[in-house]
């Protein structure tokens, strides 16, 4: 299999306003040429204690939907009915013109060229 070589996204410039007594400790306890690195390390530690938070309530909300259909079987049927269903009909069906073949070989044409085509880069202030 062969690995693709991709960089990593250019860091995003952002504008960051703290309160003085925040900027102020921030000044005095870390040195200037470790301050992004370090709200960095904070940003990013805080986003993904966030974010285990959220996997941790959405896999317990999980776990007591999953009791409850094993209480009562008819949650589980409409659980079913509902994930099974069909919202609308294949498009074959109700638009005569559609093409499916010119439809897919466009949709992977933009797929490559998105696929080619450099990453944005945010303008600089």
């Amino acid at each position: 299999m062969e690995q693709s070589r991709t960089r990593p996204p250019a860091p995003r410039q952002v504008l960051l306003r703290l309160p003085e007594d925040v900027a102020d400790q921030l000044a005095r306890t870390v040195a200037p040429r470790r301050r992004n690195q370090f709200l960095v390390d904070v940003v990013a530690e805080a986003l993904a204690d966030r974010r285990a938070q959220q996997d941790r309530a959405l896999a317990e909300a999980a776990q007591y939907l999953n009791e409850l259909e094993a209480k009562h079987p008819e949650l589980a049927r409409d659980t079913d009915e509902w994930v099974n269903a069909t919202l609308t009909e294949p498009v074959d069906t109700w638009d005569p013109d559609f093409d499916r073949d010119a439809f897919e070989l466009g949709f992977a044409e933009a797929q490559a060229a998105r696929c080619a085509a450099p990453a944005p880069t945010d303008p600089q202030p």
